[in-house]
């Protein structure tokens, strides 16, 4: 609905000027009526003068619709997205990277603030810029809904707001989209899946799709897959997912492969001697997303590990590999644990790939790994966890019976992160370093690393 006919129909008694105090966790903007009650309402910025619409009412304060912008921050910018505001991806278009950065820090800091985990002086760093604020993800996922449209969920929606191309995606990841969108084997499958995703192969500059079907696949599924590869310059390989049966390919349209490489994504990463690692996974497995700002991260891991060459070092969601291994290059040992089997597959080869003989990866969950090295009475200098969104709460009380003189905390949740630190901080963790990564530019969310050390 355009904003001049939304403002019509909004009484004037819900209709109220605010000023922004701040962005908060998840990209709103908080702001206070006169009678004190708090506001909340999206594409804001701090500092700004706003007229909103009051809307539903929760436990503690109210959300609202933004009507207008009477005074905007000079971080205000035209959004680059046609989309933007509708689609439920992105946050902080409305901003220039600059404000994105002060917004993130911002939110880091009072996280940090209200834990009081900088009571002991730890260093809180500025977030470290993303290389690139748009075309930096060389992974998207796409849904399709009954009717075939593609795109995105709508924000706070599970409605499907068509596109033609995603600012934020590499750029062989749209051409791979519009190629695909023109062939025929597209609009078959496209009619039985649930939802693509792409996947730009750094190694070969080509483009890997998964489709996930509602069904399992049936020969017309696997020749239309066929052709979408053949019919398409950039596309490299097309996978059939879905629940309940293993994925099928990967079909490719060159009738000479031999489909070694044809489903798996490589790329280099830094180690600590200057050099680089061909490092790789499967179609599917878990991956950062912002390859160039990935290796920026690898760089802080190198910094603040400061292994040696008897070190051991503990990664208990190692995923395949992508902390762990670049430290194993000047460490003694890396002993490695991730639950999801893929990544264990992907640590194991790329460990042999980069001939890295002091590695040792085991499939397990970090609790369960992390007791049976106590029992064998292991011993470890630096300790990785780079957990899920729900922190690893359970598994810090183990640290201390492992050794775990430096523990280097990775996290894609700052609220996690700082709740975990401060628990390592009762168990006698004091933090040295504490920056937010953004690994996500245009949206609100935040990685994060902490270092903790144990006298």
């Amino acid at each position: 609905m355009p904003a001049n006919r939304r403002e019509r129909l909004v009484s004037s008694a819900k209709r109220h000027i605010i000023t922004v105090d701040k962005v908060v966790v998840g990209g709103q903007g908080l702001a206070r009526l006169a009678d004190g009650m708090v506001v909340m309402v999206p594409f804001v910025l701090p500092g700004e003068t706003v007229e909103v619409a009051l809307g539903r009412q929760h436990k503690g304060y109210a959300s609202a619709t933004l009507l207008e912008v009477i005074d905007p921050s000079p971080a205000r910018i035209e959004p680059l997205c046609p989309h933007f505001g509708g689609c439920g991806g992105c946050d902080l278009q409305h901003a220039d990277y600059q404000g994105q950065l002060a917004i993130k820090s911002a939110i880091l800091d009072e996280l940090a603030a209200r834990a009081g985990i900088g009571a002991d002086g730890a260093l809180l760093a500025p977030v470290l810029p993303s290389p690139d604020a748009f075309h930096y993800r060389q992974r998207i996922r796409l849904q399709i809904d009954t009717d075939g449209r593609l795109g995105f969920f709508a924000r706070r929606s599970h409605a499907v707001i068509e596109v033609e191309a995603c600012p934020l995606a590499v750029r062989p990841l749209n051409q791979a989209l519009a190629e695909a969108r023109r062939l025929p084997g597209f609009h078959h499958l496209v009619t039985q899946a649930s939802a693509m995703e792409l996947l730009l192969n750094p190694a070969s500059s080509r483009v890997v799709v998964m489709l996930q079907l509602r069904r399992k696949p049936r020969p017309a599924d696997q020749q239309a897959a066929l052709a979408l590869a053949a019919g398409s310059e950039v596309i490299q390989s097309v996978w059939l997912t879905g629940d309940g049966f293993a994925a099928s390919g990967p079909y490719c349209g060159d009738a000479a492969c031999e489909h070694r490489d044809c489903g798996r994504i490589a790329f280099a990463a830094p180690d600590c001697r200057g050099g680089s690692l061909t490092m790789g996974f499967e179609a599917g497995g878990f991956c950062q997303v912002n390859l160039a700002q990935n290796e920026r991260l690898l760089e802080q891991v190198h910094a603040l590990a400061q292994v040696g060459v008897e070190d051991s070092v503990l990664d208990l969601f190692c995923g395949m590999g992508n902390f762990s291994l670049p430290l194993a290059t000047e460490s003694r040992r890396v002993f490695g644990s991730d639950l999801q089997r893929s990544s264990i597959r992907a640590a194991q080869a790329n460990a042999a790939a980069n001939q890295l003989a002091n590695c040792l990866f085991l499939r397990a969950d970090a609790q369960t790994a992390a007791r049976q090295l106590i029992a064998a009475d292991e011993w470890f200098e630096v300790v990785l966890l780079d957990p899920p969104r729900q922190g690893c709460r359970e598994v810090l009380p183990l640290l201390p019976k492992l050794g775990s003189a430096k523990v280097l905390y990775i996290s894609c949740d700052p609220a996690t992160l700082v709740r975990d630190i401060s628990d390592l901080q009762g168990l006698g963790y004091s933090l040295r370093h504490l920056r937010g990564v953004d690994m996500f530019p245009q949206t609100c969310h935040l990685e994060a690393i902490a270092l903790l050390v144990r006298e």
